[in-house]
């Protein structure tokens, strides 16, 4: 039986982390509809196609066997001019019904296995300080806060 380096393959335990795919779209988006990011579930499944085949993206789903996908993760590997390479987690949502039961824990630790195999040195995170409820979750997985930051758009 092969073996799977990440913990997120075809080999991963049934209703636990497992690679995300178009059919997750429509839950996906509800999730992070939860959060207040409303998505279109056709959107999510383009977007999903583009960084499922990315080479450089880890888009995984935390799904338990009673009810379906209750969290999602985005990691990517990223190199910065001025700190060199490392992995961040774009987006995390495990639904309301599922925190606090050790998903976004499981979704954390699929992320550090992907960044280790490929020799990164570091994952982080980004928290909108709205939402003080994940900073301590992030703290207690040995995440260290290293700056506040203002994010600016131009569209």
């Amino acid at each position: 039986m092969e073996v799977d380096p990440y913990g997120v393959g075809p080999n991963s335990p049934p209703g636990a982390i497992r690679p995300a795919t178009a059919a997750d779209a429509t839950r996906i988006a509800a999730l992070s509809g939860e959060l207040g990011y409303p998505s279109d579930p056709a959107e999510i499944a383009s977007r999903l196609a583009r960084l499922t085949a990315s080479d450089t993206d880890l888009v995984v789903v935390a799904e338990r066997p009673e009810a379906g996908v209750v969290g999602w993760v985005h990691a990517a590997e990223q190199e910065l001019l001025e700190s060199g390479p490392r992995c961040e987690i774009l987006g995390l949502v495990v639904g309301d019904a599922a925190r606090r039961g050790g998903v976004g824990r499981a979704l954390v630790r699929a992320v550090q296995s992907w960044a280790a195999a490929r020799g990164l040195p570091e994952v982080t995170v980004r928290s909108n300080i709205a939402r003080a409820e994940s900073h301590p979750f992030y703290e207690r997985l040995g995440f260290t806060r290293v700056k506040t930051q203002h994010v600016y758009r131009m569209r």
